[in-house]
């Protein structure tokens, strides 16, 4: 009986020896939270995808509790920023619950429960990010043009509004053409 041994060498390694590690390590959290009342990983790995970019930059869940021996109608605690994002949350409640739902394709959970807090975790933090000025795409000849319309209004408040709400029509028109 011929065994047929390998020496480990650590100068042969090369790049298709490598793996990712949620490769290895998905399937065992997997099992180790799924025991602990998440239905699945999926809610907090692709929160952004089921919520929506714009609810997730700003909410992050924490888990999905559910009586004890069911596995529908659970409680989603959902960890947000500051007082205004809870207040979002709970007017948005009924269609975060239809979004996370509708991607288990059954009645997983059937209400929220909020979370106000000021620490942010690493996804959160790098979720929210300042948007750059828009760029503005208008010539002085069509600057002149807005500003012509709106010469006659009275108050400087609507004046501005109006000026901007000119400029950012000529700013789509441009972008639509490019």
């Amino acid at each position: 009986m011929n065994k047929k041994t390998t020496d480990y060498n650590p100068d042969r390694r090369t790049a298709a020896d490598l793996q990712a590690v949620s490769k290895t390590l998905l399937p065992f959290s997997r099992q180790l939270l799924g025991a602990r009342g998440f239905i699945t990983v999926d809610i907090l790995t692709k929160w952004p995808e089921i919520a929506g970019e714009e609810i997730a930059c700003f909410s992050w869940p924490e888990c999905i509790d559910f009586k004890r021996g069911e596995k529908n109608n659970g409680t989603l605690f959902l960890n947000v920023v500051s007082g205004a994002c809870a207040l979002e949350l709970q007017h948005r409640e009924k269609f975060i619950l239809d979004k996370v739902n509708t991607y288990f394709g059954y009645a997983a959970v059937a209400r929220l429960k909020i979370i106000q807090t000021s620490n942010l975790n690493k996804t959160a933090a790098a979720n929210l990010s300042v948007s750059e000025p828009k760029k503005t795409l208008v010539t002085p000849e069509e600057e002149n043009y807005i500003r012509s319309l709106s010469a006659e209004v009275g108050s400087p408040a609507l004046k501005e509004l109006l000026q901007r709400l000119g400029r950012d029509v000529y700013n789509d028109n441009k972008k639509r053409s490019e």
